[in-house]
């Protein structure tokens, strides 16, 4: 709830403070384990019950859709589950279990999420104070160090309680007052060193993101391909003084040389007006297909791989006996290859300048380091997203929220174009600029700059930070069971 679309930030206070206090009072391991389990489906089931609606776009049954929503959220419910077991075993007796600990356990699982079975990384604490200045440190120490700030304070409000309890309010003043002092500390800190302290404006560039509202369900229809291709041709005519034009994830459902003559045209007319075009596609080389941005007009014969694919949407894992068993496995852009070699920003050029434009696709987003080595290249980000397979649900809100994070951690503003909302254009600090209405036909048209330089969080890869949590952990772990099997 402390996520988008709700957005009530102190709740994940709340909630992490709630977890560190079933670790300090449960002291039967395999109790912990189912125990955590059943919060890892309170958390999972309302945090990416869009999974259902995703389903349900392609039309799987309502009874199938539901069970498989519940196997996949039981599913990473046994990471929470294991968390508060590992916890209730090996770091109850540690000394600072509560204050050290806890914190650092917290940020290793949710670096778990971002890499094991490749990765859920949804849901983590550091998006709730997407709005509060201290969100602005992101571009120093990234999303995770925000999780384990938000997990320290947690701690001490805990800590506070706890000391109420037991001995008066008198003794949980310190802790009280350190959570807030913390909080208030890190928020003056993010309205002095703004994510875009660490980057240098050059110019300005016209952008305009394409919003076309074509239902998931006819998107790839044969009867659905002249409408696409007049409304994207519309675009074109009515905006003559963009520099540049994003249209979504695979927004031409034909690959280019199945339309010769239109793509001909397009790129007469940019390269006419000195404008870049950029748009989702599906490539093929060989037997394989790619989800893909190419560039057209100024950009032309640049093109990116999709690196990071979803699996179960963009391809099948154990495809020979999945792919006909459930027909949400066998959708139209389920036979995706992930990129065959390292991707590379887009180039693209204006008035004779050369503009480097790191292009991130869908759900590579959510994956911090993938956006990090393409950003530090580049002077603008650009997403596109196909977020019509989510619907009317609350996946939409939580996938422009991570974008904006994105734009904070690299210190780069941000052109982002949907299917169907949310589209935005958002500055370096995260701030929506312009964002669309969902269902609706839209052109989010505004000035946006390009910049260079680095964000501190950007000279490290984003798992510095986890990686450095768990050598702690283990360095706790050991010193505690040397000094216990010595005084035993």
């Amino acid at each position: 709830m402390s996520l988008a679309p709700f957005n009530i930030w102190p709740l994940a206070l709340v909630g992490i403070a709630g977890f560190f206090w079933l670790q300090s009072v449960i002291d039967q391991p395999k109790v912990a384990f189912w125990l955590g389990w059943v919060v890892g489906i309170g958390f999972f089931g309302l945090g990416v019950s869009w999974v259902y609606g995703s389903m349900r776009t392609v039309d799987t049954p309502v009874a199938l859709s539901f069970l498989l929503t519940a196997a996949f959220c039981g599913a990473l419910a046994f990471l929470t589950a294991i968390q508060l077991w590992f916890h209730v075993r090996f770091l109850q007796k540690l000394k600072l279990s509560l204050l050290l600990a806890s914190p650092l356990s917290w940020l290793f699982f949710e670096w778990l999420r971002e890499w094991f079975l490749t990765g859920m990384p949804w849901l983590f604490t550091g998006y709730a104070v997407i709005d509060l200045p201290m969100a602005q440190l992101a571009a120093i120490i990234g999303v995770y160090g925000l999780s384990l700030i938000l997990a320290f304070i947690s701690a001490l409000l805990l800590l506070a309680v706890l000391r109420w309890q037991q001995t008066g309010f008198q003794s949980a003043v310190r802790p009280l007052a350190g959570s807030l002092l913390v909080l208030l500390s890190l928020n003056i800190a993010g309205l002095w060193l703004p994510a875009d302290y660490w980057t240098q404006a050059q110019s300005t560039v016209k952008v305009a993101a394409i919003q076309s509202n074509i239902a998931q369900q006819d998107k790839w229809k044969s009867s659905q391909q002249l409408a696409t291709l007049q409304f994207y041709g519309e675009q074109i005519e009515t905006l003559p003084d963009v520099d540049i034009m994003l249209w979504p994830e695979a927004a031409m459902t034909r690959r280019a040389d199945q339309i010769p003559n239109f793509m001909a045209q397009v790129q007469s007319i940019m390269s006419q007006r000195d404008q870049t075009l950029l748009t989702g596609v599906v490539t093929k080389e060989g037997p394989r297909y790619f989800n893909a941005v190419q560039g057209h007009g100024m950009a032309q014969g640049e093109e990116y791989r999709k690196q990071h694919l979803v699996p179960f949407g963009e391809y099948v894992p154990f495809d020979p006996h999945l792919r006909n068993l459930i027909g949400f496995f066998n959708i139209s852009i389920s036979g995706m290859s992930p990129a065959l070699k390292p991707q590379t920003p887009l180039v693209t050029s204006l008035k004779g300048e050369p503009i480097f434009l790191a292009p991130v696709i869908c759900y590579e987003a959510a994956y911090p380091d993938i956006v990090r080595k393409l950003a530090k290249e580049s002077q603008l980000l650009t997403t596109v997203s196909n977020d019509a397979w989510f619907g009317d649900s609350i996946a939409p809100h939580q996938h422009l929220q991570i974008t904006r994070m994105r734009s904070i951690e690299n210190g780069r503003d941000m052109a982002r174009a949907t299917q169907n909302g949310l589209s935005a254009l958002m500055n370096a600090q995260g701030k929506l600029l312009k964002v669309s209405e969902q269902f609706t036909e839209a052109q989010l048209i505004g000035e946006l700059t390009l910049r260079s330089g680095l964000t501190p969080f950007q000279r490290y890869p984003s798992a510095t930070l986890p990686i450095i949590a768990t050598i702690i952990l283990v360095i706790l772990l050991l010193r505690h069971y040397r000094y216990t099997k010595k005084y035993q």
